[in-house]
């Protein structure tokens, strides 16, 4: 009868991949989160010390886009003195003051300050395209963290059925053994197996742990903190595996793909940094205007505004005539600096081009290895079955046995492995064409 749940569990475990969990709900109460995998996402976005400095960057950005803006107002000032001085004679004492207001403003400046709004506007959007960078990148991690702790779970919860079914085995051929039935090689062949099981369960412990910890860590989680990951629904792989063509996925990569983006924003503002140092050549013109009143002794304070008050206003314009080649070679600078802007955008798009293509490729390729793996894994479980009945009613040795449970571990293991493998890459894959990230979490009885 064990042995008959036994059978059981494992063929349970081969069906059905998880954890038993509740909702993925976040319980942090003395540090222990129960995440799905859109939560771990969503976790790390909020506690990314590098991901806070990006935003904060974003803010610095859009306040010297403002600042831009207000470089087109005029600039207002205002002064006030008051002096008072002695000749050295004993009633020769004189109060002199002014006050006055002056304003300026930039009416002209050859484009400079048109296009110094254009730039930073165009640099206040590239700050929120690096956050969006840098998330794509956090969210692959964590996609090979997440995946990867959920194999390893996977595997210890696998290798804790085997190490009970070895147990029972070993339970059967110590009475075989006691009776006579079995060689004593063969009962120590079935204890050796059992400590080698103890081991891998060992060793797979390990595994969880160090995958579960490596997870906090891109998580920037406590360390010491209770972590459980709710398994996402994998029921349907098949429906996973269906891909847009190459070409699709290439051309939707480069339409949304933070780094093509900001190639071409490099190269908009090379040409505007083109069109400001041009402007080194064009006159400037300015205006200003001034209020101003002031008086010279005690007596002319009260009618200082009356007698004393003046006013005026003027246009100036500033002509560059030479300036020792500066602009010239400014001017060539930038124009370099555009055709390697060019560049980089003709690099991103290739490597971009090859990156989706072998993705593509890689996707296609572990889902067929997955297939593959499993079909052989529910080969060997039925055979595994099979010498299992065998071994107890006493036809096949334990030698015979355990090279058939061997044979069921490195293919179950390569199943749960592939079939992990298959999940990263084609999550991989929609982070490069931009789509969601999303799983329907499952629950799974014990």
């Amino acid at each position: 009868m064990r042995k008959e749940i036994t059978t059981m569990a494992i063929a349970s475990l081969f069906c059905c991949t998880g954890f038993a969990q509740t909702e993925g709900e976040i319980a942090s109460q003395n540090e222990r989160y129960n995440l799905t995998l859109e939560q771990c996402i969503e976790y790390a976005f909020g506690n990314s010390l590098e991901r806070q400095n990006l935003k904060l960057s974003e803010k610095v950005s859009e306040y010297s886009y403002e600042q831009a803006k207000n470089n087109r107002k005029p600039q207002v000032s205002g002064s006030i003195s008051e002096t008072l001085s002695h000749t050295g004679r004993e009633s020769d004492v004189n109060l002199g003051g002014n006050v006055g207001i002056n304003a300026g403003v930039t009416l002209y400046q050859g484009g400079a300050i048109k296009n110094n709004i254009e730039k930073s506007r165009i640099e206040a959007e590239d700050a929120v395209v690096r956050t969006d960078q840098y998330d794509h990148n956090l969210i692959i991690k964590i996609l090979q963290y997440f995946l990867n702790a959920l194999s390893s779970e996977e595997l210890l919860r696998f290798q804790k059925v085997i190490l009970e079914t070895t147990e029972e085995q070993l339970r059967q051929g110590e009475e075989k053994y006691k009776v006579g039935t079995i060689l004593e090689s063969d009962y120590l062949i079935l204890k050796a197996q059992f400590a080698n099981d103890e081991c891998n369960l060992l060793n797979s412990q390990i595994n969880r742990d160090n995958a579960l910890l490596n997870l906090k860590l891109a998580l920037s989680m406590n360390p010491n903190a209770e972590l459980t990951l709710v398994y996402p629904d994998t029921t349907d792989m098949d429906a996973m595996a269906e891909l847009p063509s190459v070409e699709t996925a290439i051309q939707r990569t480069l339409d949304t793909h933070p780094d093509m983006v900001l190639a071409k924003s490099n190269i908009e503002v090379a040409r505007i940094n083109e069109e400001i140092t041009r402007a080194g050549r064009r006159p400037t013109i300015s205006a200003s205007a001034g209020l101003s009143s002031g008086h010279r002794n005690f007596n002319d304070i009260g009618n200082q505004f009356i007698d004393r008050f003046s006013q005026n206003i003027g246009v100036s314009m500033s002509i560059p005539i030479y300036d020792r080649g500066k602009t010239k070679t400014s001017l060539k600078m930038n124009e370099a600096q555009t055709k390697m802007a060019e560049v980089d955008l003709q690099e991103a798009e290739l490597k971009l081009r090859q990156t989706v293509a072998v993705e593509c490729a890689n996707v296609d390729l572990a889902y067929r290895q997955y297939k593959t793996n499993e079909k052989r894994a529910k080969a060997y479980k039925s055979v595994y079955e099979v010498y299992n009945m065998k071994f107890k009613y006493g036809t096949v040795t334990s030698v015979d046995l355990l090279q058939q449970q061997n044979n069921y571990i490195n293919y179950l293991t390569d199943y749960v492995r592939s079939k992990y493998s298959f999940i990263l890459e084609r999550k991989i894959l929609d982070v490069y064409m931009d789509y969601p990230i999303k799983y329907e979490a499952v629950r799974i009885n014990k």
